[in-house]
């Protein structure tokens, strides 16, 4: 299964333009690197406690992160490999390419989302938009939606920090029904139990947001937070649209103290960020690393949270430094490829050329 080719020209849209020193609250492919072999062992565990190589992701899917979730998991590995002391080459190849064949089952149209992220069959659209009793969009209604997912969004990047965002935000499609173009926008996990207190959660678990769009053209960018409008305007062509909160729809007034309550526990939650020190900081984006496969881990009856032995190796550590470049901007794909070591993990674990 050849995969790594394709996975670069997709995820090179996340860093083109942008540099790692954009990503907050840490430096976090100078920090992974010092424990990551730890938690790629455990993955493999899980994999062969459960027989993952041999089951699709049909059967398996409950039990995994998003796609786009799935993608960043992968963009993480690679650079990490680049500064592992210990590289398990074969585990680094049981799980790269798992990962990749779930995304290549779940998505096959646009496995590593190059131009969008088709999570449903074509049979699958027409079933969800022939069951959602819509609502007729308008400028106020957008502009509503649009309120809901910056305040969603920000919550998101409190709770999983700006790597693991895709866990709990995701958008799926632009799938065409018709004359017109359905975006799902999915915030899956707003109360990640055992990586924040409680009190940090606001009263609903999930959100999903459905919009039926004329004459607007998007195209998402590897992840789904990073879903873009390539012409058209989100606002003025909203046709139908749908809001459900844990699985109830929500509308109007209710929609409004939901914006309300998500900016709120946005706030706090970056509060409480702000007071920690570095050395919590690091426990902190461990935890929710680890938090991505928790499903996976508990079917497997393995504990999610990092071992002893993971946090040992950065307690009281600093980052390392050197891997990759600091203030660069990635501007071209072959210099995305040898700095995020894409080329290195290709040749010595894939055993591939790039």
């Amino acid at each position: 299964m050849k995969w790594i080719k394709n996975f670069a020209t997709a995820s090179f849209s996340l860093f083109s333009g942008n540099t790692i020193d954009a990503f907050q609250p840490l430096d976090f492919f100078h920090f992974y690197p010092l424990w990551y072999d730890l938690w790629i062992e455990r993955i493999v565990q899980v994999i062969k406690k459960l027989d993952l190589e041999n089951k699709n992701f049909d059967e398996i899917e409950y039990l995994l992160p998003t796609p786009s979730n799935m993608r960043a998991i992968l963009q993480k590995l690679m650079p990490s490999y680049m500064g592992l002391k210990h590289k398990n080459i074969e585990d680094c190849r049981i799980v790269s390419n798992f990962f990749a064949r779930m995304l290549i089952e779940a998505c096959p149209s646009d496995p590593f989302g190059e131009f969008s992220n088709p999570l449903y069959s074509d049979v699958e659209v027409k079933d969800i938009v022939g069951k959602i009793n819509w609502r007729e969009g308008n400028v106020l209604a957008a502009k509503q939606i649009g309120k809901l997912i910056t305040v969603a969004g920000s919550l998101v990047h409190g709770l999983y920090n700006d790597v693991v965002t895709d866990f709990s935000w995701d958008a799926y499609g632009p799938f065409a029904v018709q004359d017109q173009s359905l975006l799902i926008r999915n915030f899956s996990d707003l109360q990640p139990e055992g990586v924040w207190d409680n009190k940090f959660f606001p009263t609903i678990k999930s959100l999903k947001i459905y919009g039926l769009y004329k004459g607007v053209e998007w195209k998402i960018l590897c992840v789904g937070c990073h879903t873009v409008t390539v012409s058209g305007s989100p606002i003025t062509g909203l046709d139908q649209y749908y809001i459900e909160a844990d699985g109830q729809e929500i509308n109007g007034d209710q929609v409004d103290r939901l914006i309300q309550e998500l900016a709120t526990k946005a706030e706090e939650i970056y509060l409480e960020i702000r007071k920690k020190n570095f050395e919590e900081l690091k426990m902190m984006v461990a935890i929710q690393e680890c938090y991505q496969l928790k499903k996976l881990f508990e079917e497997a009856e393995i504990d999610w949270r990092p071992t002893e032995s993971m946090i040992a190796r950065f307690s009281h550590q600093p980052l390392l430094s050197g891997l990759l470049p600091h203030g660069k901007m990635m501007t071209n794909i072959d210099e995305y490829i040898n700095s995020f070591g894409l080329r290195i993990f290709a040749k010595e674990v894939l055993e591939e050329e790039i």
